[in-house]
């Protein structure tokens, strides 16, 4: 499974076009034509999420083996939130992913956005609010969360 790596910014053309970083693009180590993904909008914060095809297909399959939609109300309702406004993108002959016009208000961009690697997925941030405070973990929150994840039994390389 991929490992997403970098911050990258560009901009977003008025159709709701972006190029997706040839920094980012190589990590795939596939041609374009082959590079799928699901754009969604983030559970938790107020960006888009750019999953590889394989990715969410993987990642569906064991939230839906933790899920019972057809005979618990909540998962239903839970799963149809999760997947609302998803939407299958793909390449164009630019590299460029075209963002539909709901997604792109939802996440509020404007003209610059930011790429982010996390781990297994790639998100997009409307550059003004990636920048701001507001969407930024406080340091000692951060530490202390870090001391968490991290105990005194951790080891990041065994």
């Amino acid at each position: 499974m991929l490992t997403f790596i970098g911050e990258h910014s560009s901009k977003i053309d008025p159709k709701g076009r972006v190029s997706l970083p040839v920094q980012l693009k190589r990590q795939f180590g596939k041609p374009d034509e082959e590079l799928r993904f699901v754009l969604k909008k983030s559970t938790f914060k107020p960006c888009l999420e750019l999953h590889p095809m394989d990715t969410w297909q993987f990642m569906m399959e064991r939230l839906t083996k933790k899920l019972n939609p057809v005979f618990n109300k909540q998962h239903n309702a839970f799963l149809t939130q999760f997947s609302k406004g998803t939407s299958e993108v793909s390449l164009d002959g630019l590299s460029r992913i075209l963002i539909n016009k709901n997604l792109c208000d939802l996440a509020g961009f404007d003209k610059e956005i930011v790429f982010l690697g996390v781990g297994t997925v790639i998100e997009l941030w409307d550059k003004q609010k990636y920048t701001s405070p507001e969407c930024e973990m406080s340091q000692e929150d951060f530490e202390n969360l870090a001391g968490e994840i991290f105990d005194a039994d951790f080891n990041l390389y065994e």
